[in-house]
């Protein structure tokens, strides 16, 4: 089996040119009015940048941790698409009433959240931000409003560890400033219940002393310093001489220590405390702004050529595959070679569809999908009109020679026309036949045998009856019921354009006849072979327009009957186990099938046919 060609594609879209057609623009057109109602989106964009100042480290009370710049931007990055900085900025832009329920105020600051964007400049720690608006100012107000909630966060965390240690330390303060007090009084109290008392306080000093100098030495020396040793021995001596003096001095040497202690503790408490005050009042965002925000003057979406363009891809796309898809789904047969493979027969012609002058019928035809065209244009496509003339006749003409060469009898022969299914272009294909017969100077009788449907005397514009069954019943002879020459159109209606054609003077024929109630018994018990051998001596080819093979057994009694039996299939119309079908029965039937007339091809593929350029004269 051949690979298929590029023109092989190309045929398969031409052939469902319509299909493709409708569902690009169906593309298309969706694609263009699903832009054309979408709100105008545009952007402000902003850079900003988050960095301490150097001098921030030497403020008093100030503990900054030391971090690693780039996972310090990208952890900003985060905070501000966080729904914290979402909200605030919602707040500043009036998206978010201050009385808004807590589910409210999530959708409001979920969607806020989205109408802005933040990311890390490539190798740098500058951030960038864009935001989006319905229109340039409120895209650039959100921007600002972003950048200013993260500012006001930022300073905020920054002071929450300052107002912490604050708070701790003016507590503690708090703590040790009561505790003092409470030992002073004691101390107080101490003093007036013992008047005399007071060198046990002097000694216990003089030890405390002793014991801070004994401290600040260790930090510096090693204990058996000689200054470190003298220490030694005078705190010995001293606790000596504190030993020996009487137990009230004791209890009032251990409150003079505490008090001492508290003291100490206190001032160094008010000196943290003023240093975190300090740090308070100096504490500064680390947010910079590189580039304010600045509104674009064209909106970013909706992309209006960038969605035609894509949808016009998107378009042939789907049209290809749609096209393709129903193609390998299509089990009929439209070319030559699928007929001689699959059927076994050869192709005695290929006859284009034929459309007619007005446009308008032809686009009724497709949509409504008429088996029966309508009167006016199947007049059109006949060989009688110049239109399909021009068209067609030498297609018909080509059928008629490769006809005749396969008949044994080439005087007085006589050939079914019939099909597989019903609407396939076999009456036409009869009338065009038996016209092209007539042009070339053979006397021609076509004979309409489909008894239950017919349709050629309404074409050709002569009376039903008497016809064939009146000839079949023995109520009539066959020379009064055929109409030559100028007698056909004379029912009453008018078709002038059939007595113009040329040799029309040649052409007789034979309608229906009346109608009857068992056409088959009728068909069945006629005496066919001393009609068809009268006719065969008055005319040179008799021409029968027979019924569809698979629907009734009319065809096969009047094929085995004839010299040769020509099945017409319309390219796309049946199954191919329909003409396959159709063609056995035939045989069966004894009758002689001569081949297949490919009916209604489409234009494109008449040329891997034939060299086909009419058009161009």
């Amino acid at each position: 089996m051949l690979e298929p060609t590029i023109y092989d594609y190309w045929r398969i879209i031409a052939k469902r040119k319509r299909m493709f057609v409708l569902i690009f623009l169906v593309t298309v057109s969706s694609t263009a009015i699903y832009t054309r109602f979408q709100p105008e989106v545009y952007r402000s964009e902003a850079t900003i940048t988050f960095k301490p100042p150097a001098a921030y480290s030497k403020i008093p009370g100030s503990e900054m941790d030391e971090l690693d710049p780039r996972s310090a931007v990208q952890t900003e990055v985060r905070v501000i698409n966080s729904l914290e900085i979402a909200g605030r900025a919602a707040v500043k832009t009036g998206f978010l009433p201050g009385l808004a329920g807590a589910g409210a105020k999530d959708r409001i600051s979920a969607r806020m959240r989205d109408s802005y964007k933040a990311e890390r400049l490539q190798d740098s720690n500058l951030i960038s931000l864009s935001a989006t608006g319905p229109d340039p100012a409120s895209a650039c107000a959100a921007a600002n409003a972003v950048i200013e909630s993260y500012k006001e966060y930022n300073l905020e965390q920054k002071s929450k560890q300052a107002k912490k240690r604050l708070e701790d330390i003016a507590s503690r303060r708090g703590e040790v400033e009561d505790s003092l007090r409470s030992l002073e009084r004691q101390k107080q109290n101490f003093i007036k219940r013992n008047p005399g008392s007071g060198m046990g306080v002097t000694l216990a000093n003089q030890l405390s002393d002793l014991e801070f100098k004994r401290n600040h030495l260790l930090e510096k020396y090693t204990p058996n310093h000689p200054d470190v040793f003298g220490i030694d021995q005078r705190i010995e001596a001293a606790q000596e001489k504190l030993d020996k003096i009487p137990s009230q001095e004791i209890e009032l040497v251990r409150i003079s220590r505490e008090v001492r202690m508290q003291e100490e503790l206190y001032t160094t408490l008010n000196k943290q405390y003023e240093e975190a005050k300090l740090g308070l009042s100096s504490v500064i965002s680390f947010v910079g702004v590189v580039d304010p925000p600045v509104a674009g003057d064209s909106p970013i979406s909706p992309k209006a050529g960038l969605n035609l363009a894509i949808s016009g891809l998107l378009g042939i796309f789907l049209s290809m595959a749609v096209v393709f898809i129903l193609e390998n789904l299509d089990i009929s047969i439209g070319t030559i070679e699928d007929i001689e493979e699959i059927v076994k027969l050869p192709v005695l012609g290929v006859i284009p569809g034929i459309a007619s002058k007005r446009r308008l019928d032809n686009w009724l035809a497709d949509l409504l999908r008429r088996e029966r065209m309508s009167l006016h244009n199947f007049r059109g496509m006949l060989l009688s009109n110049k239109h399909a003339a021009g068209l067609a006749l030498e297609f018909y003409c080509t059928l008629r020679s490769n006809i005749l060469a396969r008949l044994k009898n080439r005087r007085g022969a006589s050939l079914v026309f019939c099909s597989a299914g019903k609407a396939e272009g076999k009456t036409l294909t009869a009338i065009n036949f038996s016209l092209a017969c007539v042009s070339s100077g053979m006397k021609a009788l076509i004979i309409d045998a489909d008894i239950r449907r017919p349709w050629m005397h309404t074409v050709l514009g002569m009376n039903r009856s008497p016809g064939l069954s009146d000839i079949l019943a023995g109520k009539v002879g066959w020379r009064d019921a055929v109409l030559e020459g100028a007698a056909i159109a004379s029912g009453g209606k008018t078709f002038t354009e059939l007595h113009k054609f040329p040799g029309i003077e040649n052409l007789s024929a034979l309608g229906c006849g009346s109608p009857c109630v068992d056409v088959t018994d009728l068909m069945d018990s006629a005496d066919w072979p001393s009609l068809m051998a009268e006719l065969r001596e008055e005319f040179d080819i008799v021409i029968i327009d027979a019924p569809p093979v698979l629907a009734f057994l009319d065809s096969l009694i009047v094929a085995k009957h004839s010299d040769g039996v020509v099945l017409v299939y319309k390219a796309g119309k049946m199954g191919r186990s329909a003409l396959k079908r159709a063609k056995e029965q035939i045989i069966a039937a004894n009758a002689n099938v001569i081949g297949v007339v490919l009916n209604s091809v489409h234009r494109t593929d008449m040329y891997s046919y034939y060299d086909y350029y009419g058009e161009s004269y």
